[in-house]
């Protein structure tokens, strides 16, 4: 029976950047004594992402769990500029807190900075900068870990030979960054040959276009291996357009519904889930002890669970699957 993907909704899995919910607050000292009453706000990159919503889910339970007056926004267009001018405009309204994805791991030092020195402690989640002094904390996934865990699995699916390829994000985001740096580092481990390297930003039709010149180009292609969820969507989308979905093994990153249902259909053959719930919760409680008594949160890197068909319906894999986006 031929496969085939469903159509997309470009609201739920291209990356579609509407202003998010907002909030207003004044600000105290950190060490008031007590956290419950304070207000903190997440911006994030993408507000109907299953990542960033699985995200939020986590530190609203923490929020709510520490009495926070809690709300989050994504900016309007995906860029440094959008982001820039909505840190600026949240750090306006004086909350106690912000927790925030870093779009630019180097442009952003310099707005993070002129916030901090207002006295508003930032703890970034998911991507970090690259000075630690722009952000009280961070708490991410280890990147690099589960880059190499992917060289890992593609290198037992393809029995140790074969030719790969990758597909990811525009250089510049450290998370995106770090992943690739493992998987390159991972396969020198293995007996594979990296034949090619490429990069989009998050249109899903130019990523297709990208994996079927590939394709074209290595006829003897063993495996891809995708950064995040787009380029896992439009990989499995030109491998199949392309009837080589048996032959060419796809190792995606996250977990979105739209993902997992890949995997269980066996258009992707393993996927390397983050544990974002359990980042935000992580990164509220940090700031909940830093906002009663001053106490400086230790930086965390959490690490990667792979998911392929074998363990698809284990709780312990499934639990990390990402909320459904909006529709």
């Amino acid at each position: 029976m031929k496969r085939t993907i469903p159509a997309l909704a470009a609201s739920a899995l291209a990356v579609c950047l509407l202003a998010g919910c907002g909030g207003t607050s004044s600000a105290d000292d950190a060490g008031g004594g007590s956290a419950a009453g304070k207000k903190i706000v997440m911006l994030l990159n993408d507000q109907f992402d299953p990542y960033y919503l699985t995200l939020v889910a986590g530190a609203e339970a923490e929020a709510k769990k520490q009495g926070f007056d809690f709300s989050w926004q994504a900016p309007s267009t995906l860029d440094v500029a959008s982001q820039t001018q909505l840190l600026q405009s949240v750090a306006a309204r004086k909350p106690d807190g912000i927790i925030m994805s870093a779009l630019d791991a180097k442009a952003m030092i310099a707005p993070m900075k002129q916030v901090m020195a207002q006295g508003i402690p930032i703890i970034t989640v998911d991507a970090d900068v690259a000075d630690p002094s722009a952000r009280l904390a961070t708490v991410t996934s280890d990147g690099e870990a589960a880059g190499r865990l992917a060289a890992q699995t593609m290198d037992k699916l393809l029995g140790g030979k074969g030719k790969v390829a990758f597909e990811g994000y525009t250089p510049g985001t450290s998370s995106t960054d770090a992943r690739l740096k493992g998987w390159q580092e991972g396969l020198k481990q293995t007996g594979l040959e990296y034949v090619a390297e490429r990069y989009d930003a998050t249109d899903l039709t130019t990523i297709a276009g990208t994996v079927s010149a590939v394709l074209k180009r290595y006829p003897d292609l063993a495996g891809i291996f995708t950064n995040w969820t787009n380029p896992t969507l439009g990989a499995a989308q030109a491998v199949q357009a392309a009837g080589r979905s048996d032959k060419v093994k796809i190792v995606g990153f996250d977990a979105s519904p739209d993902e997992v249902s890949l995997l269980k259909r066996g258009l992707v053959a393993a996927l390397i889930i983050q544990k974002p719930g359990d980042m935000g919760s992580r990164a509220v409680s940090d700031l909940a002890a830093y906002l009663k008594d001053g106490t400086k949160p230790q930086s965390v890197s959490l690490d990667a669970v792979v998911a392929t068909q074998e363990n698809i319906n284990d709780p312990a894999v499934s639990a990390y699957f990402y909320k459904a986006g909006k529709k």
